[in-house]
Order: structure tokens, then C-alpha cells, then sequence
């Protein structure tokens, strides 16, 4: 009788450490997951200003020979201009949403902040 309540009281011991040992994998992983998206979003902001700068630098530094067409010049401002807006936007867009999804990750382990 006594060795039948000391095997139930083990087995209630080991399923609680069970329990706590899911609850931290499960931490890990959203914590993995939240890294994870962190990166992506860093990595879109840093390619977004990338292709932003070579843009502007294209239209600074690109020769216009005299006889081309006005219309054609204008075009071609106007999409490397829009090129550079997106790209801005984009950044701008990568990094709040990253800056908003840290801040989130980090009161969500530490309800303190």
C-alpha cells in the first residue's frame, strides 16, 4: 500500500516537471520564432535601402545626352523617384514593424517593462 501512494506520488512529480518542461520548449520556441521574423524584417529594411540608394545614385550620377526627349527624361525621373519613395517606405515600414514586434516580444517575458 505504501509502495502504491509513493508510485502515484512520483508519477504526479514527473508529470508536473513534464508540464514545466513543455511550457519552456514552448517559450523557446516562440521566442526562436520571434528571432526569426526579427531577422526577415532587418533583412528586408537593409535590402529596401539598398536598392533605394543605388536607385538615387543611378539617377545623380547617370549622363542625359542633349538630344534626348523630354517626355523620356520625365518618365525616368519619375520612376526612379517612385523607386526611391517605395524603398523609403519600405524601410520605414521593415523597421517599425520590427521595433513593434520586440517591444511586444520583450513584455511578453518580462510583463515588468
Amino acid at each position: 500500500m505504501a509502495d502504491m501512494a509513493w508510485e502515484v506520488k512520483c508519477r504526479e512529480e514527473d508529470m508536473k516537471q513534464r508540464a514545466l518542461e513543455n511550457e519552456r520548449r514552448a517559450i523557446d520556441d516562440a521566442r526562436r520564432s520571434v528571432d526569426e521574423k526579427a531577422q526577415q524584417l532587418k533583412a528586408v529594411a537593409h535590402q529596401s535601402a539598398l536598392i533605394g540608394g543605388f536607385t538615387m545614385v543611378a539617377l545623380v550620377e547617370m549622363p542625359i545626352p542633349s538630344n534626348l526627349n523630354s517626355a523620356q527624361l520625365v518618365i525616368f525621373g519619375g520612376t526612379a523617384s517612385a523607386v526611391i519613395g517605395l524603398m523609403l517606405l519600405a524601410m520605414l515600414n521593415a523597421t517599425f514593424m520590427l521595433v513593434a514586434i520586440l517591444n511586444t516580444d520583450a513584455k511578453l517575458y518580462n510583463p515588468n517593462i
